[in-house]
């Protein structure tokens, strides 16, 4: 517990470092784009379907009118429900400079020797993604029976998104200092500090506009988590 109190600490005295204000705006920017973006596109897909286009005119008024509401409310709720995972992979593209920000002020000795990169970052920002959008479409029905044991739902919900961000972001941190089975080692050795950090993202993804910078928080903790453990005794 005392790892977690100190990462959290120390990430909350990095909030408003250049690095943490860069990462924020530009992973904004660019889920700003591609959600405008793929909010066209789906309008424009919409078109196509049957009816769409017809001799009666009040008829396609009423398919407008109908797959413009379908497009904008179910888009909308979609991008509510999954934003976690979404707003992961854009500013995940980009924390490579919050984890050097983080290890440059508490950890200059043990230094990563690489970074990742962008294209390594987003692949890893993908698989959390899929596994966060999937597992939780699955347990739905399971939501859905337990509805009336809210605790229980909410216990299920947390754990599972608890570990999955947890893990997810373990190894974007990981693996700029060890290799994949090593990195699996040593977070199976601190499983339990890394499912608390993933639970305490899970419920700040649940808080508006807090929400926002959540994956760079998340990736500034774990980055504590996995120095305190490793090269830290507290």
């Amino acid at each position: 517990m005392n790892k977690i109190l100190t990462a959290i600490e120390r990430t909350g005295q990095q909030i408003f470092d250049r690095a943490f204000l860069k990462v924020f705006f530009l992973g904004m920017l660019t889920m700003i784009v591609s959600v405008i973006v793929a909010y066209l596109a789906a309008n424009e897909l919409m078109k196509d379907v049957p009816g769409y286009q017809s001799d009666w005119q009040w008829w396609a008024d009423f398919v407008n009118w109908l797959t413009g509401y379908v497009v904008d409310i179910g888009f909308f709720i979609l991008l509510a429900f999954f934003f976690a995972p979404i707003s992961t992979i854009f500013i995940s593209i980009y924390l490579d400079d919050v984890i050097d920000c983080v290890e440059d002020k508490y950890y200059p000795n043990h230094k990563a020797g690489k970074r990742l990169g962008i294209a390594h970052l987003s692949f890893l920002a993908l698989r959390i993604t899929f596994f966060v959008v999937i597992l939780n479409i699955l347990v739905l029905p399971l939501y859905v029976l337990l509805f009336w044991m809210p605790f229980v739902v909410l216990t299920i919900f947390y754990v599972l998104n608890g570990y999955l961000l947890g893990w997810g972001y373990y190894e974007m941190v990981a693996v700029r200092h060890l290799g994949i089975k090593e990195a699996g080692v040593h977070r199976k050795s601190i499983r339990g500090v890394i499912l608390i950090a993933g639970m305490i993202m899970t419920l700040l993804f649940t808080v508006p506009v807090i929400q926002l910078v959540v994956p760079i928080l998340g990736a500034a903790l774990i980055c504590h988590l996995f120095h305190l453990s490793r090269y830290e005794e507290i």
